[in-house]
């Protein structure tokens, strides 16, 4: 069984968002029958998440698992061949599976475009067409309200009973003009259902001059479903990029990882570059250093450690050839 790791660009205009809908007009739809004849079977695609109606990607990432024998290169050509021109898989690659497009995602960018000039028919598909002024210093005053960590219920449409806990990190926000077109560019690991557009409105509104940009910090303090319902159009939304972090082994709770930005470390040697986590909510629970083969870990985790040993024997045979002792685990 092979893994492929994909990426696929596409415009939203036509379709129910990515998620698969009951009447097969959801992006994934659209993929996974492209998939089925060329396989021949019903194949499954997990991508690094959901897009809503009417929002575009030029680099929405998708892994599926099959026993065909196809190279990359031919399954790109291939799939290709079955899918409608607003649709369109931009590389694909043969990774291990370790690899999972939703659970191994770093950092997401998705840009908001407003077309601030008049009406243009080329970008009504990409781009909000604002029929009035706006305040481009204002919205850039207002964004930095919403840099970093914060309780996102004012701001997002996601069930709480779904997702209890709607703190999220925005890890930044950049504006740039080109032309008519205004790109507001956000980063962050992962986002809340319409939390981007719900973002993009409250700049939208500061920008009209209806709110005041330090007007946001009580919105977001609120915590509330009420307080602010405004969701600027989908057709603006793109999500552009996808970033990964790499993971050297993986059982069904633990994992071993590279660190990342958020990490408590402050238990742990400097320099360190990998780390023992609970694979849901990252906790960090120890770290491994390739140099000595060593995994350190807590007392209470040695077991679910040892899970992990035979995955870290293989990737240090990938990377570490010139290391040849057994993993270590203290």
């Amino acid at each position: 069984m092979k893994r492929f790791r994909c990426t696929v660009a596409y415009v939203g205009a036509a379709y129910n968002g990515w998620q698969s809908q009951a009447n097969g007009n959801g992006v994934q739809d659209i993929i996974e029958e492209a998939i089925f004849r060329v396989a021949k079977e019903r194949i499954s695609v997990k991508a690094s998440g959901r897009t809503d109606a009417g929002v575009s990607a030029k680099g929405q990432v998708f892994h599926f698992d099959t026993e065909k024998e196809l190279t990359a290169r031919k399954w790109m050509g291939a799939i290709n061949c079955f899918l409608p021109k607003d649709i369109r898989i931009m590389s694909v690659e043969e990774t291990d599976h370790l690899f999972h497009a939703r659970y191994c995602v770093k950092m997401k960018q998705y840009d908001y475009c407003i077309n601030i000039g008049p009406y243009d028919v080329f970008t009504r598909d990409t781009a909000y067409q604002c029929p009035v002024q706006l305040d481009i210093g204002k919205m850039e005053e207002a964004s930095r309200y919403l840099i970093g960590t914060h309780d996102f219920t004012s701001l997002n449409s996601s069930p709480l009973s779904e997702y209890p806990d709607q703190v999220r990190t925005v890890k930044d926000i950049v504006f740039h003009r080109e032309g008519n077109i205004l790109r507001i560019s956000y980063y962050g690991k992962g986002f809340l259902r319409y939390m981007v557009r719900m973002m993009t409105a409250q700049l939208i509104e500061a920008g009209k001059g209806r709110i005041q940009p330090s007007d946001i910090p009580e919105i977001l303090e609120q915590k509330s479903r009420t307080s602010f319902r405004k969701n600027a159009p989908a057709n603006g939304l793109t999500l552009v990029k996808v970033d990964y972090f790499e993971v050297l082994a993986l059982s069904k709770e633990f994992m071993v990882r590279e660190i990342l930005d958020g990490d408590d470390l402050s238990a742990y040697p400097e320099n360190i570059t990998h780390v023992f986590t609970e694979r849901h909510s990252q906790t960090v629970y120890g770290y491994f250093v390739p140099e000595e083969a060593r995994l350190y870990v807590g007392g209470d985790h040695r077991e679910d450690a040892e899970e992990l040993s035979d995955q870290l024997a293989d990737w240090m045979t990938k990377h570490h050839p010139e290391i040849t002792k057994d993993i270590e685990i203290r």
